[in-house]
């Protein structure tokens, strides 16, 4: 019987795995999940809108299911984007977002990127639009104090937002904010 030698790695993770008392798989998973930097929403958005002279607005798409969002993209409509999706590398792939839900905190991945293409006057279960410059034709205006707070609370608590999953309002109409 031929004897297979492990990959010096491998020793290391069975190593680590007995001495923390876990299965090789959990301490993988808790030594990736210790490169994780976490970041706010907010940061990522204001570091966003340093990179342009004139946003004209922001949506974020919130993809998967509510109770675990895969992905979160952040959208800044402006004339000096290169492209459709011109995508900026602001952050790295180890940095999530983090959403505090009180008995859990979620890290999620997203994506960054400008686009010529918008804006976007509505919000839906799976988009929140949280910028809208005074300047946008036919939209009425959101201040970034408003919008964040809106985005936040509908990421942190996603089960009031479930039964409208498909459904897209207009910004004033789903807000509630008529004048």
């Amino acid at each position: 019987m031929a004897r297979t030698i492990a990959n010096p790695i491998e020793l290391r993770l069975r190593k680590r795995a007995r001495e923390d008392e876990q299965t090789v798989e959990e301490t993988i998973e808790r030594l990736l999940d210790e490169t994780v930097v976490e970041v706010e929403l907010e940061t990522v958005i204001e570091q966003a809108m340093d990179e342009f002279d004139h946003v004209s607005s922001i949506t974020i798409g919130h993809l998967g299911t509510y109770e675990q969002p895969s992905c979160i993209d952040v959208r800044v409509y402006t004339a000096e984007a290169d492209s459709v999706e011109d995508y900026l590398q602001l952050f790295s792939a180890d940095h999530k977002i983090a959403l505090d839900r009180g008995d859990e905190t979620l890290l999620v991945p997203f994506t960054v990127f400008a686009t010529f293409d918008g804006p976007v006057s509505w919000d839906s279960a799976s988009q929140t639009t949280i910028y809208m410059d005074e300047n946008v034709r036919g939209a009425h205006s959101l201040q970034l104090e408003d919008g964040l707070p809106y985005v936040l609370d509908k990421l942190k608590s996603p089960e009031q937002w479930e039964r409208d999953r498909d459904c897209k309002a207009p910004l004033k109409r789903i807000r509630n904010d008529a004048d």
